[in-house]
């Protein structure tokens, strides 16, 4: 019990710590509470998955202070996943709960704790082509969006013992990469996450050196946004359809809270 206890209070720290820092998370933050309405401990679990890995993002995109080197802390929180080590800080402490409480109830071909390395692998990936603006080719840009997002869904689907896993929803992967990469466009260029593939940058005659009102502004750029979201549309409603069909109240709420604002989005803007 004070296993569960202590989770709920460092949980809280870093809710209040992320709506303080993002004022605009207050309905995420809201939503990962309200799932343990459906059951307590899944709602636990889900809070302690998606909150360290949320700072751990945000610290490494500068969105929060950190005194120590950056690198050298997600590093290092990756390699006490690898090993089973997590008791030094609340950090730690959340993720330990969340992959004890994960590989208990893992299926065949689960792997909560590799799934934790690769999200924080993500994050790193990011953090260096940022410093060094890379640019990707479309098809490694595609791959990107699935190494970024399906250890995340994979995480989720987990949390909330749904029978299925990313691999049967590849749209909400490259779903969330595309309409988010669109969405974000000029607060990503700003930072140097260039998620414009190369051969759109070179029809464009633009590069990561270009501004983000250049890139927002071409014809071209705007055409290949058009056709990637008009691409990504109905994958997104076929998967919304599954979902339904699959009578898993809890698994199509919170996978649903993901596809409903990327459909408004395009329906709004595209």
């Amino acid at each position: 019990m004070w296993k569960e206890i202590e989770t709920e209070l460092l949980v809280a720290r870093e809710a209040s710590n992320l709506i303080h820092r993002r004022p605009s998370f207050v309905k995420l933050v809201v939503g990962l509470y309200a799932l343990s309405l459906f059951d307590l401990e899944n709602g636990r679990v889900m809070r302690a998955s998606y909150l360290p890995v949320r700072f751990v993002d945000d610290l490494l995109d500068g969105d929060t202070k950190f005194k120590s080197n950056l690198l050298h802390y997600a590093e290092e929180l990756k390699d006490n996943i690898i090993r089973n080590s997590l008791t030094k800080t609340g950090v730690e402490r959340q993720l330990k709960y969340a992959i004890d409480n994960l590989e208990s109830r893992a299926k065949s071909g689960d792997n909560p704790r590799g799934d934790f390395v690769k999200s924080i692998n993500s994050i790193i990936f990011d953090y260096h082509r940022a410093k060094e603006r890379r640019v990707l080719t479309l098809s490694e840009v595609e791959d990107y969006y699935k190494t970024a997002f399906d250890p995340v869904i994979n995480i989720t689907l987990m949390a909330t013992d749904s029978s299925i896993r990313s691999k049967d929803i590849p749209a909400l992967s490259y779903g969330q990469g595309r309409v988010y990469s669109i969405r974000d466009i000029i607060t990503d260029w700003q930072r140097g996450i260039i998620n414009v593939p190369k051969e759109v940058l070179d029809e464009c005659k633009l590069s990561s050196s270009s501004s983000s009102v250049e890139v927002g502004n071409n014809p071209i750029f705007k055409r290949w946004t058009n056709i990637s979201l008009q691409e990504t549309k109905p994958d997104l409603i076929n998967t919304q359809k599954f979902l339904k069909e699959l009578n898993e109240k809890q698994t199509f709420l919170v996978c649903n809270s993901l596809i409903s604002p990327m459909i408004k989005f395009i329906d709004k803007y595209y």
